[in-house]
């Protein structure tokens, strides 16, 4: 759904442009579905993958919640090379039903909503600061960084959520959204399109607060399935977190009090939903 404003604009805070510029989004009219080539992987994009992966791995151990921990374990999501995703899918699908959707890129509200409502997650090969992913680009500036990419890469998807979709009741927690967020962009209830697209960004603010960029307080527990003991009085929830070096040491500086760059706020399903929020950089 294209970046537009309606009458109830005015009740969100933080109220940001949520504009992807030149990225490319994809909907159901246009060649989406994109298999994995699993064999075409270059030796380059497997070390842009094992840079990140090594980089981050300490961090997430000590500091993500068990969810993704326990689900990490189970899966062949290698340290030194593009996960295989017709490895991982059959694991996810027996324990959650969930499967993985190789596309080609960004997804619209529409298509996303419909494929987590059928327990099914987007996944794609592309990894960010790759010349596939430069290629794709080619005269248009987005941010292209190791710490963060607007647009999911194969380690945003596969390194941030599947791990997640192996506990069932995260996996039943995505599916609901996806059902919910179709049947608003559907207009099941006849809300009519301003109150549609009031509660699209509603359910996106929840979304982005929660499996993107949520934390959850730490009890302790987690530590007997850690090398080091979390130090923060955090687990890191959200995929976007997971999956950004960047955004996981800020979560962590800020935790500690020797950074001031992001707020914790307490959770409020009110609060959050009314809560714009920029995914550009």
């Amino acid at each position: 759904m294209p970046e537009q404003t309606n009458k109830y604009d005015h009740l969100f805070k933080n109220v940001v442009s949520n504009s992807m510029g030149g990225i490319k989004i994809f909907s159901s009219k246009d060649k989406y579905k994109k298999p994995q080539e699993y064999n075409n992987v270059t030796n380059l994009e497997n070390g842009i993958w094992e840079k990140l992966f090594i980089n981050i791995e300490p961090l997430i151990d000590q500091y993500v919640c068990k969810e993704y921990l326990l689900g990490m374990r189970t899966l062949p999501i290698p340290k030194d090379r593009f996960p295989e995703f017709d490895s991982i899918s059959p694991l996810v699908e027996n324990s959650t039903e969930w499967q993985l959707a190789p596309v080609a890129g960004f997804l619209d509200e529409t298509l996303y909503f419909y494929l987590n409502a059928n327990r099914k997650f987007p996944v794609t090969d592309i990894i960010r600061q790759s010349p596939r992913f430069d290629e794709k680009y080619t005269g248009v500036k987005i941010e292209n960084e190791a710490g963060y990419v607007p647009e999911p890469d194969i380690f945003h998807d596969i390194q941030g959520h599947i791990p997640f979709l192996m506990n069932k009741d995260y996996a039943d927690f995505m599916h609901d959204i996806g059902i919910l967020g179709y049947e608003i962009l559907n207009d099941e209830r006849g809300l009519g399109k301003d109150l549609v697209y009031h509660n699209l960004k509603r359910l996106q603010n929840f979304a982005w607060w929660t499996y993107e960029f949520g934390l959850i307080q730490n009890d302790g527990i987690t530590d007997k399935f850690r090398r080091h003991s979390n130090d923060i009085d955090y687990e890191i929830y959200g995929a976007g977190i997971v999956s950004s070096y960047d955004e996981t040491l800020n979560v962590v500086g800020c935790a500690k009090n020797e950074l001031k760059t992001s707020e914790f706020i307490p959770y409020d399903i009110e609060e959050i939903v009314m809560t714009c929020f920029d995914y550009s950089s």
